[in-house]
């Protein structure tokens, strides 16, 4: 679904840079920088949201989800901790990780997960379905400071019709 709002948002954004370019204003040169860096998006890349807030003693920051879709059309995830730049520096990721089991134990087509905010950690769940026979599972990850993630499995039971 981003992907389509993502060819929409550019389609613009194209048209505005070479407007830009062809009379010759310079007013946002940024604009052209930001579109041709997601245009160079590698094309495993699914889908990106912004999940929760995160903080500890020395930084703040936001968590980043990034759905990518393998060449089987399965789903893998990354977890990703940006640091929240401070008198003029730029945000920076500190801390990236894989869903390890869906690299390595399941071969699924999984939902992006939603977020819940603790108290002291990030909770995300999602529905995963396995490509091969159809079982459902919940994905369940708790994230707390940057590197910390703990990852929960649950095989649903089939309704059984």
């Amino acid at each position: 679904m981003q992907r389509w709002l993502l060819t929409l948002l550019a389609i613009p954004a194209l048209a505005l840079a070479d407007n830009h370019a062809a009379h010759g204003s310079d007013s946002n040169p940024d604009t052209k920088d930001a579109l041709s860096e997601a245009y160079v998006m590698p094309v495993w890349v699914d889908a990106v949201t912004q999940v929760c807030p995160w903080k500890s003693e020395d930084a703040e920051g936001y968590i980043r989800l990034t759905r990518k879709k393998n060449d089987d059309g399965s789903h893998g995830l990354f977890v990703q901790w940006l640091r929240k730049g401070i008198a003029g520096a730029s945000t920076a990721a500190v801390s990236t990780l894989s869903v390890e089991p869906l690299e390595k134990d399941y071969l699924v087509r999984i939902e992006m997960p939603q977020p819940t905010l603790a108290r002291d950690a990030c909770r995300l769940k999602a529905m995963a379905e396995d490509m091969m026979n159809e079982r459902r599972y919940e994905f369940d990850l708790l994230l707390r400071g940057p590197g910390d993630m703990q990852v929960n499995i649950t095989r649903m039971l089939g309704g059984g019709v």
